[in-house]
Formats: C-alpha cells, sequence, structure tokens
C-alpha cells in the first residue's frame, strides 16, 4: 500500500461498478504506486463492491446514483450529496489530476473536480462511450481510449492507449490447467459471463457441452459468477463424465486465460482486451442491456477488424446453435486461424501505456 506523503505526487482515480471499470482502474494504480504516485480511490459503492480490493488501496466512498434507476429527485439528491463529499475529499488530499474511469459512479468526483479546476483525464474502454465521459470529454486534458472509433462519440483530444491489465504471466498452458485439475493436452474450454449477465452462457454452454460429450473430446474451466449455478453445473458435468473446473468465481483468471483454448463469454471492454493479450479465440455474446449495446460494438470489433472470435446475439443464440458451433470449434482450423489473427493483430499495436500516457499529462 502506498505511503507517501509527497502532496505534489498525488492521483485520484475514480471508479466503481462492474468489475470492467474497476479491474482496469486498479491495474493503473499498481503501476503509479510503482512509479511512487500516491493513488487514492474515490467512488460509489466501493466499500462493498466485490470486484475492488479496498485493502491494497487507499480510497474513500461518496454517494452517488444514476437517474435511470431511483426516483429522479432521489438520484439527484444523492449526487448532490456525493458532490458535497467530494469537495471535501478533494480539498483534503488537495491531488494534481484525477482520473475518471467512467459509469455513474464517477459523476460526483468529477463534478467536483471540475468545480475545483483539478485537470481530468477520463478512459474509456469501450467501442461506444458511456454517458458521463461523453459528458466530461469536452472539459478532460485527455480522453485515453481503447478503440479509436470511440472518438467520435467524444468531444476533446483523444488519444488510443493499451487497456491496463497488470502485470499478467503468460504461463504455459499445461502449467496452469494443472492449477485447475485438469489434463495438460487436452482442448480446454473456458466460460464465463463477467461481471453481470452470466445466467444466459451458464445455462446455453452447459446444456451444448453436455450434448456434445461423447463425440470429442474437451474439457472446461467454467466461472459461473454465483454459487448456486456452480453446484449445479459440477453435478452436471459429473453426470455427463465431462472433466470440469467449476468455479463461483476466479482471482487467477491470468491462469484461466493461459489454460484456455477457446472462450466463450461476454464481451465486455476489460474481457475483449485479455482475450486480445492472451490471443484466445472465442465466441463472444454481448450483454443485451448494457448501455448503447456497447458490447455488441466491441465483440464486433473482435470479429470483423481483430478475426479474432464470433459475435452471437443472445436474443438469437441456442443450445442447438452454440452446439453446433462448439463441434465445429472442435473438428476444424477455424479455432487455430482466429488464434493466429489474435497474434498478428497484437504484435501489430503501438499503443502506448495508460500510465505512461498519465505521466505525461501529470508533468505537463
Amino acid at each position: 500500500m502506498q505511503k507517501s506523503n509527497d502532496k505534489t505526487n498525488k492521483i485520484i482515480i475514480a471508479t466503481g461498478g462492474t468489475g470492467g471499470h474497476v479491474f482496469p482502474a486498479e491495474a493503473l494504480a499498481q503501476e503509479l504506486l510503482q512509479q511512487s504516485y500516491d493513488v487514492t480511490f474515490i467512488g460509489g459503492g466501493l466499500k462493498n463492491n466485490r470486484y475492488f480490493h479496498r485493502n491494497d488501496f487507499k480510497y474513500e466512498e461518496v454517494e452517488t446514483s444514476s437517474v435511470f434507476k431511483l426516483n429522479i429527485f432521489r438520484s439527484l439528491w444523492l449526487i448532490f450529496q456525493g458532490i458535497l463529499q467530494s469537495l471535501k475529499i478533494l480539498s483534503k488530499i488537495q491531488p494534481r489530476l484525477v482520473i475518471g474511469f467512467g459509469s455513474f459512479y464517477t459523476l460526483p468526483v468529477l463534478l467536483a473536480a471540475k468545480f475545483k479546476k483539478i485537470p481530468i483525464v477520463l478512459f474509456e474502454p469501450n467501442a461506444i462511450p458511456g454517458k458521463v465521459n461523453r459528458l466530461f470529454s469536452r472539459w478532460a486534458k485527455v480522453s485515453a481510449l481503447q478503440f479509436a472509433e470511440a472518438g467520435k462519440w467524444l468531444s476533446g483530444p483523444t488519444i488510443e492507449v493499451k487497456m491496463p491489465t497488470g502485470k499478467r504471466n503468460l504461463t504455459e498452458k499445461e502449467v496452469a490447467r494443472e492449477y485447475f485439475y485438469l489434463k495438460p493436452d487436452l482442448f480446454t474450454f473456458l466460460v464465463f459471463g463477467g461481471s453481470q449477465g452470466a445466467e444466459a452462457i451458464n445455462r446455453l454452454f452447459s446444456e451444448a457441452a453436455c450434448r456434445l460429450k461423447g463425440t470429442t473430446s474437451f474439457q472446461v474451466i467454467h466461472v459461473t459468477g454465483q454459487t448456486a449455478p456452480a453446484e449445479r453445473l459440477r453435478r452436471m458435468y459429473a453426470e455427463a463424465g465431462i472433466l470440469a473446473c467449476v468455479k463461483a468465481f476466479e482471482e487467477r483468471m491470468d491462469l484461466a486465460w493461459s489454460a484456455a483454448s477457446f472462450v466463450i463469454c461476454r464481451s465486455g471492454a476489460a474481457t475483449v482486451a485479455e482475450q486480445i493479450t492472451y490471443a484466445v479465440p472465442g465466441i463472444l455474446v454481448p450483454f443485451p442491456k448494457a448501455a448503447d449495446d456497447h458490447q455488441t460494438k466491441n465483440a464486433q470489433f473482435i470479429e470483423k477488424k481483430v478475426k479474432g472470435g464470433i459475435t452471437c446475439p443472445e436474443a438469437t443464440l441456442t443450445v442447438d446453435k452454440l452446439g453446433a458451433l462448439l463441434s465445429q470449434i472442435l473438428r476444424s482450423e477455424q479455432r487455430e486461424k482466429m488464434h493466429q489473427a489474435i497474434v498478428v493483430f497484437r504484435q501489430d499495436q503501438h499503443k502506448q501505456d495508460l500510465s505512461t500516457l498519465i505521466k505525461k499529462v501529470f508533468n505537463d
């Protein structure tokens, strides 16, 4: 945990909500801490956020709300309280820079930073930016993007950067599979629904996989998102004779990605970034309730530009259709072609790290 008292090196990271917002924020924080910056997180719901490692970072929680989820007057009152709390915290910490990671959890902090004339940098990981980042982009020093096409939705300067993913070790597949008590040389499906909307993927894949068993050999790493479906799927795979490691949640997703031959997952920004990092082809099922349908745009980027995946809208995906796709992947060379396409795309990337950009803005 950072303990520097250097007032000139203080940075605020505003985040909250889903893992897609919190994970890259934490990865950036780790890089900045290693460079001797004094980092504090501020946002709504951090105290009880299942994805936020509150024991590893300094943090302050403020009130906030989405105007679309509660009575509008109640929402505005909570946001107003959050602004007052944020103003007090910023006055106490006196940071030189505030970095916003999007979502309504960051709104009070960014409003307070603008009022106090503290420079703002935004990070937008999706192909279609969220409402808060769209609003504040006109006042930001720069908006850092994972996808260049997001820039057309934003005002002010933009620049492409790499998604912060932390220190990810590219472990040998055999070693990674041993961690999950799986066979070292067997085709391995990785299945997870991200930080929201796992239920449909859990059902579709498990039923399709059980129908496939007997036609070809494979094993499964399945992260269900909740305890109840994990227990049910363990029994289901065991009865079907499928070797599987089923968990409600997995801290070592780096090992899960390293072990995977193919992935079936949502297409949140953090997920597609890790898919590229580990060069794992997959079937992407965009979360249908994502704001502005941004997960579909993310998935189409992987399919059409990277050529490393297949986009399957949940509304039209059936057990039969998924089973046919899985059978095709297991029996053809399509998976290896997608894998090589991701490797080539990754090698051609020349984006700077977000931490490098932050250092440049901080020193301006």
